[in-house]
């Protein structure tokens, strides 16, 4: 009996000694916890404000809390006196962090580059992007992944990794876009008055951009008549109407031009009109 008294006596004197550590590490834990629910609210708030980081926001706050509370349980475990204990987690959560890494890799390369992503932001929803084979309108941007709007009308969700390693294109970053068609007209029909005409009746479209100025290049000598390339530009965000409408304008009023002036058209043009020989053959 005297010894089961005295064993419980010296574990009372133990815990008492110890009971400051203890409620230092409570206090410590509380502490941490806190200063992690108002980072992480502050966080939250400050990305919502910004449509760049704000698909980073539920990420990027559960990461911040998640660090914080970890630094605080080490810094109790320590406290306590447990610093290998501490130590050791430290080192179990290097090792996991390494399998992790190697096991979902993919997943971890996504998240990365949807961060680096967000923050470079290289498009924004809206615009026109090509990536690899891929051309549409960007729908959405997520950590992991950026749904694509094809023409086709296909929705593709193309990972962030991707886009963040190739090359991409974004055809509406200014606003401006450049169609182009090709056109053939006999060779009888002199080039420098076929390039003057086209030009000038390019540039009088409405909504067709002052500057850049459209031009007009000889782009081939086929067998039977010389194809001339029109460019022009279009500013997609002061424009009434599409860059199909417009397109269409442009070449509608080229067809008529040349119709108007007698030029002979050829009877296979090449890539984005056809058009019958001006004689109506």
């Amino acid at each position: 009996m005297d010894f089961i008294r005295e064993s419980l006596y010296a574990d009372w004197q133990a815990f008492l000694s110890f009971s400051p550590r203890l409620l230092y590490a409570a206090a410590l834990l509380i502490l941490f916890a806190i200063v992690a629910r108002i980072v992480r609210f502050v966080l939250g708030k400050v990305l919502a404000r910004s449509d760049h980081l704000k698909p980073l926001t539920r990420f990027l706050s559960r990461l911040v809390t998640w660090a914080i509370t970890i630094i605080g349980l080490l810094l109790a475990l320590g406290v306590m006196g447990f610093t290998g204990i501490a130590a050791s987690l430290l080192a179990t959560g290097g090792v996991v962090a390494i399998v992790l890494g190697f096991a979902f890799r993919e997943i971890g390369e996504n998240l990365f580059a949807g961060i680096f992503l967000a923050f470079s932001r290289p498009f924004e929803i809206g615009d026109l992007v090509k990536t690899g084979d891929l051309t549409g309108t960007v729908k959405a941007i997520d950590i992991r992944s950026v749904h694509i709007r094809t023409y086709d009308a296909s929705d593709v969700f193309v990972p962030s990794s991707q886009i963040f390693s190739q090359e991409l294109f974004n055809y509406t970053r200014d606003g401006l876009r450049r169609p182009s068609f090709s056109i053939g007209i006999d060779y009888q029909d002199e080039p420098e008055q076929v390039v003057a005409l086209l030009e000038q009746t390019v540039r009088a479209v409405d909504n067709v951009a002052d500057e850049p100025r459209a031009f007009v290049t000889i782009d081939e000598f086929a067998a039977s008549f010389v194809v001339y390339k029109v460019y022009f530009w279009l500013d997609i965000t002061q424009s009434s109407r599409d860059l199909t409408e417009v397109s269409n304008d442009v070449k509608i009023a080229c067809w008529r031009a040349l119709k108007d002036a007698g030029m002979t058209f050829s009877t296979d043009v090449s890539t984005a009109i056809e058009l019958r020989n001006a004689g109506g053959e």
